[in-house]
């Protein structure tokens, strides 16, 4: 009986070792403006990069939720501009309306974020393009990374993923260099499953604003 039990508690054991080693997350990299300490910010829009509307529309709704619960004003670019951000602007006349929305309506930063696979079945897909350079611009950013993936390239096949986060100011459009700051974690995690691609959004999410808090950079709500 003891025996029995004890074989209960090491596979009980076992099971909890190969569940965290699965799933983790790690802070790869971490670069703020110089000369910005003292700068906080007051409205953010979120982007989610890629063309999986559900991840990102999951992604965005999760991560803008949390940035609001932590006393930070932030809305989704699907909820807040509709059908009309479903395909991201592939020119700079394409953004120029939506920032102009954005300025009427207070925002004042724009979150860009790219959830990339790095490692999977096929390790020579070449996927990574340009989602981890520091882009001086917004709008160099997200033209770069519209299209993350081909026809070719499934977003499911990876079980270890890169999500690259970058902060500009709306305030500095007259600037040719907006970026505020940028955060790069690893997340190894496989989303082949909707319950995967929440539980994936869930751990980013956390690291993801643990990371944010230490850097002060926007003034709370509440």
């Amino acid at each position: 009986m003891h025996l029995k039990t004890t074989f209960s508690y090491l596979a009980i054991f076992t099971l909890c070792i190969l569940f965290t080693s699965c799933s983790s997350t790690k802070e790869l990299s971490n670069w703020r403006k110089p000369d910005t300490q003292d700068v906080q910010y007051h409205k953010v829009l979120v982007i989610g990069m890629g063309n999986n509307i559900d991840v990102r529309t999951r992604f965005e709704d999760k991560l803008a939720k949390t940035l609001n619960k932590n006393g930070i004003e932030a809305v989704g670019s699907i909820d807040f501009f509709g059908d009309q951000l479903l395909t991201i602007p592939k020119t700079l006349e394409g953004w120029e309306p939506l920032i102009e929305q954005l300025n009427s309506e207070d925002f004042d930063a724009v979150l860009v974020t790219k959830i990339v696979g790095v490692e999977g079945r096929d390790s020579d897909s070449g996927i990574v393009r340009y989602y981890n350079t520091i882009f001086a611009s917004f709008e160099e950013d997200v033209m770069k990374n519209e299209n993350l993936y081909s026809e070719e390239e499934g977003f499911k096949d990876f079980y270890i993923h890169q999500v690259a986060s970058s902060l500009y100011c709306l305030c500095e459009r007259d600037l040719e260099e907006d970026l505020i700051w940028k955060n790069t974690i690893e997340l190894k995690q496989a989303f082949d499953t909707d319950y995967l691609i929440q539980e994936g959004v869930r751990m980013f999410t956390k690291e993801f604003i643990k990371k944010l808090k230490q850097e002060d950079l926007f003034a709370k709500t509440n």
